[in-house]
């Protein structure tokens, strides 16, 4: 589990960096979180995983377990997002491109 959300956590950092980047916009300082506060964030139910990618690489990689599946990059129910809206969202995807 703690090499996936190591995994994930860097994917996620690659994402922000790929995103702003691609948008043309000057690479402003991302949050980010240590693999540790990601974990203790999972168990203490305080992040929320959003898994973006798609079921080809969630079927080789797998997923963390009870992330938020997205299917489609701009569209997802907002009732699969936690109700408290104090939970930080970790999105991840192993290939931004």
């Amino acid at each position: 589990m703690r090499n996936f959300v190591i995994a994930a956590v860097l994917s996620f950092v690659a994402i922000a960096g790929c995103s702003s980047r691609s948008e043309g916009k000057p690479n402003e300082q991302e949050p980010s979180m240590t693999v540790d506060e990601v974990e203790r964030g999972l168990a203490a139910k305080q992040v929320q995983a959003v898994d973006c990618n798609g079921d080809k690489l969630r079927k080789q990689l797998g997923v963390v377990p009870g992330a938020i599946l997205v299917a489609e990059s701009d569209t997802y129910p907002a009732s699969a997002l936690p109700a408290d809206k104090t939970t930080k969202l970790v999105f991840y995807c192993a290939d931004p491109g």
